[in-house]
């Protein structure tokens, strides 16, 4: 059997939070002017980036295996409905790469939310009500 874990105080914050990252991801994937990490050709760290953190932060607050399953599926399903967004845009491109770029981050916030990491946020939140 799974350790009890105490909900969060600012749940509702931490979501609120993730909500925005999600938003962020969006604005980005399909912003006429992205941004220009310089990054070594076909190496697009940048989406490994942002969906590793998605998957990280959202399984911090849900952290049934089920749930960070669901989460991860939602993420890749992010992924590839940006990647067709972009696509028909007119000044971005489709790429096949960029989704498997993006399940990857997933996968690896996944396999990060079952490390100590998983706590982040929790340690984040006892720092902030202590003061």
């Amino acid at each position: 059997m799974g350790t009890y874990v105490a909900p969060f105080i600012s749940r509702r914050l931490w979501i609120a939070c993730g909500l925005g990252f999600v938003l962020l991801v969006a604005f980005l994937s399909l912003t006429p002017e992205p941004i220009d990490l310089c990054q070594p050709e076909g190496l697009k760290i940048d989406h490994m980036l942002a969906y590793g953190w998605l998957m990280i932060w959202f399984g911090q607050i849900y952290r049934t295996t089920g749930r960070r399953l669901l989460l991860a599926a939602a993420f890749c399903s992010l992924g590839i409905a940006l990647e067709y967004l972009q696509g028909m845009t007119g000044y971005r491109r489709f790429e096949y790469s960029d989704m498997l770029f993006n399940a990857a981050g997933t996968a690896l916030g996944l396999a990060l939310a079952y490390t100590p990491l998983q706590n982040c946020l929790r340690a984040l939140e006892t720092k902030l009500l202590a003061q």
